[in-house]
């Protein structure tokens, strides 16, 4: 098994903050606009409102396993490829 560099780690890290929390995000406020149009039947509105949820939650996983990088660990599950 190949030894993860710190430097590595701190790409992933940088990948997981910038890259796929900041889409995450993107992802929650479109959710969330959705969530609150007017013109969007109920049964829509619930499930962006749900899907919203589901993608803040996420964007907070990413920063998590983020940080758990920079600290040196590496996440559980998490999947260098």
């Amino acid at each position: 098994m190949a030894r993860i560099t710190r430097a590595r780690m701190n790409a992933e890290a940088d990948y997981l903050e910038n890259v796929a929390a900041t889409r995450s995000d993107r992802a929650a406020v479109s959710g969330e606009q959705a969530a609150t149009d007017p013109k969007n039947s109920q049964h829509t509105r619930a499930c962006a409102a749900r899907a919203a949820e589901s993608a803040r939650n996420h964007a907070a996983e990413y920063r998590d396993m983020a940080a758990e990088l920079r600290a040196g660990e590496i996440p559980e599950g998490f999947r260098f490829e």
